[in-house]
């Protein structure tokens, strides 16, 4: 059990090396998707590969909404018959 313990200790402290070495070496990169978040709420993929290319990040584009269907109550929907009496 011992050595089963020290390799995963091995990895876990190989991997934590590995992701703070990244983070530190891309720092210009977290910041600029920490902006952009703050900004935008939300980044979509052709914004990360711009942060990840070192350009700014182009505005998100408009969401497309799919149309929805009239509610029961909403003007212009359709009358539904009143439920029968039980």
């Amino acid at each position: 059990m011992q050595k089963v313990d020290a390799e995963i200790r091995r990895i876990i402290d190989q991997q934590y090396s590995l992701a703070r070495r990244l983070l530190e070496e891309n720092s210009d990169k977290v910041e600029a998707m920490t902006a952009a978040l703050l900004e935008w709420e939300t980044i979509d993929a052709e914004q990360v590969n711009d942060i990840m290319a070192g350009r700014p990040p182009r505005p998100p584009k408009p969401a497309t909404v799919p149309p929805s269907r009239p509610k029961d109550d909403a003007p212009g929907a359709a009358p539904t018959a009143p439920a029968p009496a039980a």
